[in-house]
């Protein structure tokens, strides 16, 4: 017997099976495929909504904030005149009241007592949303639940700037509003809905699914199917809210009846087909089979390529099928990476690379701490002399030059260069990150900055002459600025002191305070007579940074 015969009589006796493994398999496929899709939409849906939510949420917080800071405000809380902070509340949040729609309140509060709220405010509310505001360190935003309802709750502290003294908190609150039906082109239904302390609000849910729901994610589970009230199967998809205090998710609801329809079609179509040709729908799924292997094994490959950092990979992605909507998803994510690369390459280029790490690790926010770091400024003396007969494109050129070449000699000491004002570049040691030998490496790079700097002089056109100035001890190092803006630097008395003994130091000579030269254990010193530094109440100790014939620096 033929090997074509044996074939033949293999699949004519496994047809009967083949019926319905196929049938099952394709139904299987098609629910994988359709989940999948599915799936992106609700992502996609959740993620529009979290990002409006964000976006009004930021809008009100910057009016709130504005509000906190303002005299005017800080003047009424601080005389406890409840009128006059209602008014003014009133006038200043009246534009973010009317944005939030009905139902919105406000109130302002003295640790847990209300001080004053916003006139024709339910009194139900005032003590719920006035609890846990004497935690609030900075601007906070979560959703909280008030008699079986949810609010959208913004926090801001209300601080007297002069005294530096906090003196109550501003809290504003609205009804959460969720986003209307949204029907996608396959007929399937997506809802919004919110989870909030343990309680899914909104979406077409009976009660036994929507418990069901709300126990999966207390379970940490990101989605979870559930039978609706009319049968109907659902797809229940979650994202926690960033920031959210205390913590709730969006919620996406997607009916699934299509799904169920494209399923039972399928079974439908394959039993006929495969009874009334056999040998049809032998070619057939043959060509199904190469149909999808090809696609497949591109998008393997692409997901090889991206994986060795190749984000320029493209598929086709032609037709509507599901194949082709991964595809084109593929194609996204290849794009998205790139351009996450792209940013991070920017950071890198606008930021210290050690500062960039910890942002792109999370590890740095707006809290701030306080360490101990040195602190290096430099600066060109004579730079105004030196400059005014200059074209402006050169002086940039010039001063780049500069100020890559005192780069690298930071760098190659493991310094955080924290920020280029005109000709001043600063320095730290120990900040983001502490070591044992901070003090000697700040030491060791202003003198090979120095040196670094007579070196270049030899071969240039122009001299340029530079003064350093070194303090070590303790500051407050963090990401000061905003949440949409921040520039991670470091604070305090001995910034100041390194950028007066900065101004005082001679040309080509480093000045370093006297904790800087007990810590470094590197280095000879010539003791200068105490300087007078404006800012500080009395003279401060210094030092001269005895520089060696041969500018070693190792």
């Amino acid at each position: 017997m033929s090997f074509a015969a044996r074939i033949a009589l293999a699949i004519t006796g496994a047809v009967a099976v083949a019926l319905v493994v196929v049938a099952v398999a394709g139904g299987t496929q098609v629910r994988r495929s359709y989940l999948g899709a599915l799936r992106g939409s609700l992502e996609a849906r959740v993620d529009a909504m979290a990002q409006a939510r964000a976006a009004a949420t930021a809008r009100t917080l910057e009016d709130m904030t504005r509000l906190a800071r303002s005299p005017r405000m800080v003047s009424v809380v601080g005389a406890g005149d409840a009128e006059s902070i209602g008014q003014t509340a009133v006038d200043e949040l009246r534009g973010a009241i009317e944005r939030l729609g009905p139902g919105t309140g406000f109130l302002v509060a003295g640790g847990l007592e209300v001080i004053a709220a916003m006139p024709g405010a339910e009194e139900r509310l005032l003590a719920p949303m006035a609890a846990g505001s004497a935690d609030t360190d900075g601007a906070a935003s979560g959703v909280r639940v008030v008699d079986d309802a949810p609010y959208d709750v913004l926090r801001v502290p209300i601080e007297d700037v002069v005294e530096e003294v906090r003196i109550g908190t501003l809290v504003v609150w609205s009804p959460v509003r969720l986003p209307d039906p949204l029907v996608l082109p396959d007929g399937t239904r997506v809802q919004g809905a919110i989870l909030a302390d343990g309680t899914l609000f909104g979406g077409a849910l009976g009660e036994p699914a929507r418990a069901t729901a709300c126990t999966a994610f207390a379970s940490g589970a990101p989605e979870v199917e559930v039978d609706g009230a009319s049968g109907t199967p659902l797809l229940v998809l979650r994202r926690p809210i960033a920031g959210s205090v205390p913590a709730a998710s969006m919620v996406a609801i997607a009916d699934l009846a299509a799904l169920r329809a494209a399923v039972g079609a399928l079974l439908g179509r394959a039993a006929l087909a495969g009874v009334a040709a056999l040998v049809v729908g032998l070619v057939a799924a043959m060509l199904l089979g190469r149909g999808l292997s090809r696609p497949v094994e591109r998008m393997g490959e692409a997901a090889a390529r991206i994986e060795r950092g190749d984000f320029a990979v493209r598929l086709p992605a032609e037709g509507a099928g599901e194949l082709a909507t991964l595809e084109r998803r593929l194609n996204d994510m290849a794009a998205g990476l790139a351009m996450r690369e792209q940013y991070r390459r920017v950071l890198d280029a606008v930021a210290d690379p050690e500062v960039a790490a910890e942002l792109m690790a999370g590890a740095l926010d707006l809290g701030g701490r306080t360490q101990e770091v040195g602190i290096l400024f430099c600066d060109i003396r004579g730079f105004t002399t030196l400059t005014e007969r200059m074209d402006p494109v050169d002086v940039i050129a010039m001063v780049n030059e500069h100020m890559t070449l005192l780069t690298e000699v930071a760098y190659a000491h493991g310094g955080t260069v924290d920020k280029f004002v005109g000709d001043l570049i600063m320095v730290t040691f120990g900040a983001p990150k502490t070591g044992t030998d901070d003090a000697q490496r700040m030491v060791r790079c202003a003198h090979a900055m120095v040196a670094a700097r007579a070196r270049a002089n030899a071969g240039a056109s122009r001299s340029i002459e530079i003064g350093v100035g070194c303090a070590f001890g303790p500051v407050v190092a963090g990401c000061m600025g905003s949440e949409r803006r921040l520039d991670y630097t470091v604070l305090g008395a001995r910034v100041n002191l390194a950028a007066r003994l900065c101004s005082k130091a001679p040309a080509m000579r480093v000045l370093v305070d006297g904790e800087a030269r007990r810590r470094a254990g590197w280095g000879t010193y010539a003791a200068l007579a105490p300087l007078d530094a404006k800012g500080f109440s009395g003279p401060v100790e210094a030092f001269e940074l005895v520089m060696q014939e041969d500018h070693a620096c190792a």
